[in-house]
């Protein structure tokens, strides 16, 4: 008998002791959810007060997700799958070896809006990451970066940002 309950006592131990397999992402730090959702909502409220973004761990795993691809691939393109899933998204690519800062990178999205007039981007401009960020039928955002392994920007970034539901509709103004 007593050997029955040292055996199971040595399972219950073993068990609790093996690592675990999980389909659930641990939580991130706060900071990078704040520090994008700050960010965002600072800019939007330039434009309009009653819209702010929330930040969706969802639309997070998503842009991991696409951009552990584009990091693993050397790529630099939107994501195919964005119109069926109702995404909208902004990239951004360097190839420098050092961490981005989402605050930065928001901002550089949002300085295009010198090249956007009168409902239209300025002729030879871009300034759709522009409309995404201050979108207001956009409710929810989810951002996240990876590391390239090869192509142009190897060793340097990839930061994507995913808005839910996506902006930059033909005929629509953002705000």
């Amino acid at each position: 008998m007593k050997n029955q309950y040292v055996v199971l006592i040595l399972l219950i131990l073993l068990t609790g002791c093996q690592k675990q397999n999980s389909t659930i992402l641990p939580k991130k730090p706060l900071v990078q959810e704040q520090e994008a959702l700050t960010k965002h909502n600072q800019l939007r409220a330039e434009h309009f007060n009653n819209a702010p973004l929330q930040y969706s761990l969802k639309l997070e795993k998503d842009a991991q997700y696409y951009a552990n691809y584009l990091a693993e691939t050397g790529l630099f393109t939107h994501d195919p799958s964005n119109l069926q899933n109702k995404y909208g998204e902004n990239l951004y690519a360097f190839s420098r070896n050092t961490q981005p800062n989402l605050s930065e990178i928001i901002q550089k999205w949002y300085d295009e809006k010198i090249y956007y007039h009168e409902g239209s981007c300025q002729n030879g401009k871009v300034c759709g990451h522009y409309t995404q960020i201050v979108w207001r039928n956009s409710k929810r955002l989810g951002c996240a970066s990876a590391q390239y392994k090869k192509g142009r920007f190897k060793n340097g970034y990839v930061s994507v940002c995913k808005y839910y539901p996506y902006g930059n509709i033909v005929g629509q103004e953002p705000y």
